[in-house]
């Protein structure tokens, strides 16, 4: 069997991306992905332990008004992932142990880069997620293996993941990166990479009962990871100390008006102290280095009404950051925001969504920014502060089919008033393959 399930593999996913044609399911408006069962092939594969999934995502953007240079012509941010899960325990015997691998390539254009920001006042959060750190063309994105002991309840997992995917998570139902993904990746980014960039790292996690767990991680910092030609690169030559997570999760069934949520209290401790990685932001970087960072974050999701089953209703979500003022550009930010879910009955997946966010940058980098520009013709960052807003709708024809319409609005792009607001429109899309 062990011989024939890599050869079912390779077949079923060519001909699935392919073609749809032998697929009875395929396009269905009531399943769960667009490709199908695939004759059963896949029902079949999964019964024997081997999952896959896929998506594509894309982020399209036009800056309407404002900014550096309004009216250019839309840019797409677009992610591909393809994604196996192994149960190790149907294929090899091995109780409670899963493997798990994920592949992504991210290619495109960013309007944040292209229009809003100024070329001397970059923009803080880009208007994109799916750009990210830019084009990173193919990337192994998770490699890791997972040991779960039930009756101890803890689970240790192992290998190459993205920080964001196991600490300071949260959902995805916006198209800025303020409002996308782990906080922590977007004001530490020299030091925390979310995915699809990753490292070798371990997790360990403790379920102290069904609505409280507990988890730790100690993860290799090494900056060549996210570089675009090091997708692949499973070595640790450049690696530079470590970056130690702990996170602390209450998920009550009956929270706030007897419905459920989840808040999360975290931390980030990083021992780089090569000075081109850790140094002082109040100097010139790379003069005074520095042996740690640190920081720290705390995010909830609450559902506040009920319109019936599931999740339809309002529900309100908040992260919330604070920054080593030695190593952070980034003092503190503030993120909240308000999601309903089924506003029409006959769409119960349907999301509609209101966010703002403000990023509050560090005084002593501003001080060494703006004096080092003291009699040059560089723009001076003035405001202590860039905020973001998103309004949109995120329509679900099918599971596996999301568009989703938005408004954004960026005040004082790149933390200066010497850059007009910006008015941004979208559309957002994703398949589930």
């Amino acid at each position: 069997m062990k011989k024939v399930v890599p050869s079912l593999l390779a077949i079923s996913m060519t001909t699935t991306m392919m073609t749809h044609t032998f697929a009875e399911d395929a396009f269905d408006l009531h399943g769960n992905t667009m490709t199908g069962d695939w004759n059963g092939v896949r029902t079949e594969l999964a019964e024997k332990g081997v999952k896959f999934d896929g998506t594509i995502a894309t982020d399209g953007s036009y800056l309407a008004d404002g900014g550096y240079d309004a009216h250019q012509a839309p840019t797409f941010g677009t992610q591909f992932g393809l994604g196996t899960t192994l149960d190790m325990s149907k294929l090899a015997g091995w109780d409670d142990v899963t493997i798990r691998a994920l592949i992504t390539a991210r290619q495109g254009q960013s309007t944040s880069i292209e229009g809003i920001q100024a070329p001397d006042a970059p923009q803080w959060a880009n208007s994109q997620a799916n750009w990210g750190r830019g084009n990173s063309g193919s990337r192994l994105s998770e490699l890791y293996i997972e040991k779960n002991f039930k009756n101890q309840g803890l689970s240790v997992r192992l290998g190459r993941m993205g920080l964001g995917t196991e600490f300071n998570t949260m959902a995805c139902d916006f198209q800025g990166n303020a409002f996308c993904a782990a906080q922590m990746g977007k004001w530490q980014g020299k030091l925390w990479y979310n995915t699809p960039v990753s490292q070798w790292g371990a997790r360990v996690k403790y379920q102290i009962n069904p609505e409280l767990f507990t988890q730790v991680g100690v993860f290799e910092y090494n900056p060549e990871n996210a570089l675009e030609r090091h997708g692949w690169n499973l070595d640790t030559k450049h690696a530079d100390g470590v970056n130690i997570l702990s996170e602390v999760v209450w998920s009550p069934k009956q929270g706030l008006n007897h419905l459920p949520g989840s808040y999360r209290f975290g931390a980030l401790y990083n021992t780089a102290d090569d000075a081109k990685n850790q140094y002082d932001v109040a100097y010139k970087a790379g003069t005074k280095g520095e042996d740690r960072s640190y920081g720290g974050w705390f995010g909830f999701e609450q559902q506040l009404t009920s319109a019936g089953e599931g999740k339809r209703g309002l529900h309100s979500f908040g992260n919330f950051t604070v920054h080593d003022r030695t190593t952070t550009a980034v003092n503190d930010s503030q993120q909240l925001g308000l999601k309903y879910y089924g506003l029409l009955e006959e769409h119960p997946n349907d999301i509609l969504g209101l966010a703002v966010n403000r990023v509050h940058l560090n005084d002593r980098y501003l001080s060494y920014v703006n004096n080092s520009r003291l009699g040059t013709n560089l723009r001076q960052l003035n405001e202590d502060a860039e905020y973001n807003i998103e309004l949109n709708y995120s329509y679900y024809p099918a599971k596996w089919f999301m568009l989703r319409p938005l408004v954004q609005y960026v005040v004082h792009p790149g933390a200066t008033n010497q850059v007009d607001n910006a008015l941004v429109i979208g559309l957002g899309s994703k398949v589930i393959f």
